[in-house]
C-alpha cells in the first residue's frame, strides 16, 4: 500500500485548512473474526507470493488536494526486501522526496530542505518500507486484535489494531465482502509532531498478479488529498538503485 501522507505534510501544513472528516459508525455486536484470518485473507486478496517475489515494483501516478489547488505526480520504488524511495512532483514548487536505503531514512522538501530521519520517523519509515507490510505480514507485529464490526468508507469492515514490532500502533479495516484493506487509521510521526492520518483505499486493481487500490483518499490536518495509481510494474531491479540524495550525503556524515 502506499503511504504518502509523510511526504507532503511540509505543503499540506502551508495549504488553506478546509473540512474533512470521516467517522467510522459501529454495527451490531457479533463474534469477530481473528485478525490473522482478515490479514492472511488480505494478503491473498492482493496476490501476497507476488509481492513477496517482485525484486522491484515501480509505481506511478498522481496527487491532489482540491482545497488548495495543488496537483503533482509522484513514482514510488520499492527493491525487495526493504529499500523504498518516492519522488513527489509539485509544478511551480519542486520535488518532495523520502527514501530508506535499508540502513538510512531520508526527506526532502523545498519548505524544510535535506533530512535524515531519526527516532519514531526512522522507526515507521523502516516499517513501511518493509515489502512484507504491503501484505501485513504476522512477523512485523507483536499484536493483531479485531476490536470492531464498523462501517468505514460507505462498506461494512472488520477493524483490526496493530501493534508493530517498532511499538507504533494503526488500525486496518478490511471489507466484510472482499476482504481488501479499505480503510486505515495511523499517527504520522513528523519533524511537525505527530498528525492523526484516515485513509479510505478503493478502486482496487490487479496489475500483473498484483491487486492495488488505484484510489485512497487520506484525511489530514484539516486537508484532503486524494491519491490516484496510474500505473504498476515490476522487474528485476537491474539498473534500478536507490541512495540518498546529493543534499542528504553531508547530514549522513555527521552523524
Amino acid at each position: 500500500m502506499l503511504r504518502l501522507a509523510g511526504a507532503i505534510l511540509p505543503l499540506v501544513a502551508a495549504a488553506p485548512m478546509a473540512s474533512a472528516q470521516t467517522t467510522a459508525a459501529a454495527a451490531p455486536a457479533t463474534a469477530l473474526p481473528l485478525a490473522a484470518t482478515l490479514m492472511s485473507k488480505f494478503a491473498a486478496a492482493v496476490g501476497g507470493p507476488a509481492y513477496m517475489s517482485a525484486k522491484a515494483i515501480v509505481s506511478k501516478g498522481a496527487l491532489s488536494m482540491p482545497a488548495a489547488g495543488l496537483n503533482a505526480t509522484f513514482q514510488m520504488t520499492q527493491l525487495a526486501p526493504n529499500q523504498m524511495q518516492m519522488i513527489t512532483t509539485i509544478p511551480g514548487m519542486g520535488e518532495v522526496q523520502v527514501g530508506f536505503d535499508g540502513t538510512t531514512a531520508w526527506a526532502m522538501d523545498p519548505m524544510q530542505g535535506p533530512r535524515v530521519l531519526a527516532g519514531q520517523e526512522l522507526d515507521q519509515m523502516k516499517d513501511e518500507a518493509d515489502r512484507r507490510s504491503n501484505i501485513r505480514s504476522p512477523e512485523l507485529f507483536t499484536a493483531a486484535t479485531t476490536v470492531a464490526d464498523t462501517t468505514m468508507n460507505n462498506e461494512r469492515c472488520y477493524l483490526v489494531k496493530l501493534t508493530w514490532k517498532s511499538g507504533r500502533e494503526s488500525y486496518d479495516c478490511y471489507s466484510a465482502a472482499t476482504g481488501f484493506l479499505i480503510a486505515s487509521k495511523t499517527t504520522q510521526k513528523t519533524a511537525m509532531g505527530e498528525i492523526p492520518v484516515v485513509s479510505l483505499l478503493s478502486d482496487y486493481k490487479k496489475f500483473g498478479d498484483i491487486t492495488v487500490p488505484t484510489k485512497t483518499v487520506q484525511d489530514l490536518m484539516g486537508q484532503q488529498q486524494i491519491i490516484t495509481i496510474a500505473s504498476v510494474e515490476f522487474g528485476d531491479g537491474a539498473g534500478l538503485m536507490i541512495a540518498p540524495p546529493a543534499a542528504v550525503l553531508p547530514l549522513i556524515k555527521k552523524q
